[in-house]
């Protein structure tokens, strides 16, 4: 009976860190990755940093040039904090 426990206890536990499988993950990035590169507002935005996830958000460096008339085509950086599964991102000048 002993043994029983003990190999479903381990059974149990080994399914619990496997919930998520590496194409979740990897599809939960390229969703917020997505996001973030929208949401930059930088046109031809692309990720310099990243993924670097903390406990419910993702975080990504972004670089790319800025849109504005009177910033001349200079080259911005930003981050984005991604809250994850779901939520909008934030974004912030890395400068």
């Amino acid at each position: 009976m002993r043994h029983i426990l003990v190999f479903a206890a381990f059974a149990f536990l080994n399914v619990s860190a496997h919930a998520s499988s590496p194409d979740a993950w990897d599809a939960l990035y390229k969703s917020t990755q997505q996001a973030c590169l929208q949401k930059s507002g930088l046109k031809n935005a692309k990720l310099i940093e990243g993924p670097v996830l903390f406990a419910g958000d993702i975080l990504y460096k972004i670089r790319g040039k800025w849109p504005q008339a009177h910033m001349q085509g200079k080259t911005g950086k930003v981050y984005c904090l991604h809250p994850y599964p779901n939520g909008e991102p934030e974004i912030v000048d890395a400068r």
